[in-house]
């Protein structure tokens, strides 16, 4: 079930990435959390993953429910809210971007290509209160190795061209570096081995 959703929001989010260029592997996560893997009230009766509120003239229905939302001194409280209600899996999933690209406050995610920066970005812009999001959508992407996803909308790269990058310090050094290339899904040591090489 897991990777048939992961493959379901994926193949969407990389079919959608030409035209709103933001990253398949930032909407995975935030697909998997916001829905518990689609399992969700909200994703099952409203094919909204996302867990994204409605408002007047957004183009959709909705459907109220109850959500905790979190303050920032870390306590939790709960309101009844509008979320958007669409009418199948692919209109769901394309609300997601037009949701995104409908704000200005979210226009800084556009182009953004390291995985990490863009689940920091999304908590910042006000995506939602929980104090811990980011470091859940990071853990989520590395679990499962999201960032293939991102790699077959940016055009995968090969092991040189990546290592070409690294010696014109494109991606950090030391254990930046290291995290940077495990977050776009590539195999740190076999990069390193083939800058080395070039070095020689």
């Amino acid at each position: 079930m897991s990777e048939d959703f992961i493959k379901m929001i994926g193949d969407a989010a990389v079919k959608h990435y030409p035209k709103y260029k933001i990253l398949p592997s930032l909407a995975i996560a935030q697909a998997i959390k916001e829905s518990g893997w689609g399992g969700s009230k909200l994703a099952r009766e409203c094919h909204n993953y996302f867990g994204m509120k409605w408002r007047e003239g957004c183009g959709c229905d909705y459907k109220e429910y109850l959500t905790k939302e979190q303050r920032k001194d870390g306590s939790y409280y709960t309101i009844k809210a509008k979320f958007r209600k669409y009418g199948s899996a692919a209109e769901g999933i394309e609300g997601y971007y037009k949701f995104l690209s409908g704000y200005k406050r979210y226009h800084n995610l556009i182009g953004v290509t390291d995985a990490a920066k863009a689940c920091d970005l999304i908590r910042q812009d006000g995506w939602a209160t929980d104090l811990a999001y980011s470091g859940s959508l990071k853990s989520l992407i590395l679990k499962y190795g999201l960032t293939a996803f991102d790699r077959k909308a940016l055009g995968d790269k090969d092991i040189d061209a990546v290592a070409k990058e690294v010696i014109d310090g494109l991606w950090g050094t030391g254990d930046e570096r290291k995290r940077k290339l495990k977050t776009a899904g590539y195999d740190y040591y076999a990069v390193q081995r083939r800058v080395n090489e070039m070095l020689r």
